[in-house]
C-alpha cells in the first residue's frame, strides 16, 4: 500500500500573524480549493462567482461577533494568500453554501464516520477518537494539517481544505474533535457562524466546558454534528439543529456517530433528511461501535484502522470507495481518515480510502507545550 504525505503548514504569533503565515505558506493550494469550489458552484448550480462572494460578505459580522480573533485570522489568510477576505470566508463557509444552493437533494450516498474510545476499554488507557471524512475526489489534493501556535491560547493541529480554518482535530489541554454532516426540515439558510469556524472555536477553548460553550453559544439556522473527545476520559455528541442541540453519550466507553439524528428523533416538528437520501448511515455508526466492542479493554489505534478500513455494504462502506452507479456530486469517496490519540499528542493521517494506504503518525510539537 502507498503511503502519501499531507503538506505540514507551522504558525505562530498573534491571530493575525497566525492567518498570514498560513496564507502566505499555503497559497497555492489555497487558491486551487477556492478555485475549485467556486467552478463546482458554478457548474453543478449554475451559481456565479458575484453572488457567492455576496453569501459570504454575509457572514463577516457573525464571525466578527463570535470571536473577534477568528475574524483577524481570516483576514490574515486572505492577505498572504492575495485573495479576498470574502474568497476566504466562502470556503470557510462552503458547508452553509452548499446548503443554500441546494446540495442536499443530490446526496445519494456519502458522509463521514466518527468513533471514540474511553480509558476504561482502550488497551493504555488513552482516549483515542477519529474520523474517516468523506467528499467529492477533486478536493482531495487541497488539503493541509495546520498547527497553530497562538498567543493567549492552547496549541492545535487540524486536518482542513487549504485555507479553512478547522476540521477535525485536536488541542494541547488534551481535546479532540470531528464533525459530521446532519439536514432536517427546518434547515434554512442564513448567514451566522459557520460550523468549520466553531469547529476552531472548539480547538481553542482551554478546558472541556468552553469547547462545549463554542457551539452550544449559537444559534443554529442549518443541522450539523459536532463530536467532542477529551484524554481525561470524556466524550459527548452535540446534533445540531434550528430547534435544539442533542446530546448523546458514549455507552459503557465507546461513541460513535454517522449522518442521522440519534438523540432527536421524537420532535414531530422536524423530519431527519440524510436518514433516506443516504440510508447506510443507518449501519454506519452501529457498524463502528460492534468493530470496537470486539476489542473491548485492549482497543488501540490499530482497532480504529480496522473500523474505518471497514467494507461492509461496499462501496457504500465506513470506508467508501466509487460507486459505478452515481455520478458528479453524487460520487463520494473517503479523502482522508484520521485518528486521534489524544492521551498521547498524536495523530494517525490515511490519504484516501485507508485500505488502500498506510496511516503515518505525525505528533506536532504544538501539542505538547510546557
Amino acid at each position: 500500500m502507498s503511503t502519501q504525505r499531507i503538506p505540514v503548514i507551522s504558525v505562530k504569533g498573534n491571530a493575525y500573524e497566525c492567518g498570514f503565515q498560513y496564507g502566505s505558506q499555503a497559497k497555492a493550494l489555497i487558491k486551487k480549493n477556492v478555485d475549485a469550489y467556486f467552478d463546482m458552484w458554478r457548474i453543478l448550480w449554475k451559481a456565479e462567482r458575484a453572488r457567492i462572494l455576496d453569501e459570504a460578505k454575509g457572514f463577516i459580522s457573525a464571525i466578527g461577533n463570535y470571536d473577534a480573533g477568528i475574524l483577524e485570522e481570516l483576514e490574515g489568510i486572505a492577505r498572504g494568500a492575495e485573495l479576498s477576505l470574502e474568497e476566504i470566508i466562502a470556503i470557510n463557509a462552503r458547508y452553509e453554501i452548499n446548503f443554500s444552493l441546494g446540495i442536499a437533494p443530490e446526496y445519494k450516498c456519502g458522509g463521514c464516520t466518527s468513533a471514540a474510545a474511553l480509558p476504561e476499554v482502550t488497551r493504555d488507557g488513552h482516549t483515542i477518537m477519529g474520523q474517516n471524512w468523506d467528499w467529492l475526489p477533486r478536493f482531495k489534493e487541497f488539503n493541509v494539517l495546520l498547527e497553530v501556535e497562538q498567543k493567549g491560547k492552547p496549541g492545535l493541529v487540524t486536518q482542513p481544505e487549504a485555507g479553512v480554518l478547522s476540521h477535525r482535530g485536536m488541542n494541547s489541554v488534551g481535546l479532540g474533535v470531528c464533525y459530521n454532516g446532519l439536514s432536517s426540515s427546518l434547515d434554512k439558510f442564513s448567514p451566522g457562524v459557520p460550523f468549520l469556524v466553531i469547529l476552531r472555536a472548539v480547538l481553542y477553548a482551554d478546558n472541556y466546558a468552553r469547547s462545549l460553550k463554542a457551539v452550544m453559544g449559537t444559534k443554529a439556522s442549518i443541522s450539523g454534528n459536532f463530536f467532542i473527545a477529551h484524554r481525561d476520559g470524556e466524550a459527548i455528541d452535540l446534533e445540531v439543529s434550528p430547534a435544539e442541540v442533542g446530546c448523546v453519550y458514549p455507552e459503557d466507553g465507546i461513541l460513535t456517530h454517522s449522518n442521522h439524528f440519534l438523540a432527536l428523533t421524537n420532535r414531530k416538528d422536524m423530519a431527519d433528511i440524510l436518514k433516506s437520501l443516504y440510508p447506510d448511515t443507518l449501519f454506519r455508526y452501529q457498524r463502528a461501535r460492534q468493530i470496537l466492542e470486539k476489542d473491548r479493554g485492549k482497543i488501540d489505534v490499530a482497532s480504529f484502522k480496522r473500523v474505518f478500513s471497514d467494507h461492509f455494504s461496499h462501496p457504500t462502506s465506513i470506508c467508501r470507495h466509487p460507486d459505478p452507479a452515481l455520478t458528479g456530486i453524487k460520487g463520494w469517496i473517503t479523502l482522508y481518515s484520521i485518528i486521534m490519540d489524544l492521551s498521547a499528542g498524536s495523530l494517525y493521517v490515511a490519504e484516501g480510502p485507508p485500505c488502500q494506504t498506510d496511516y503515518y503518525q505525525h505528533t506536532p510539537k504544538c501539542l505538547h507545550q510546557s
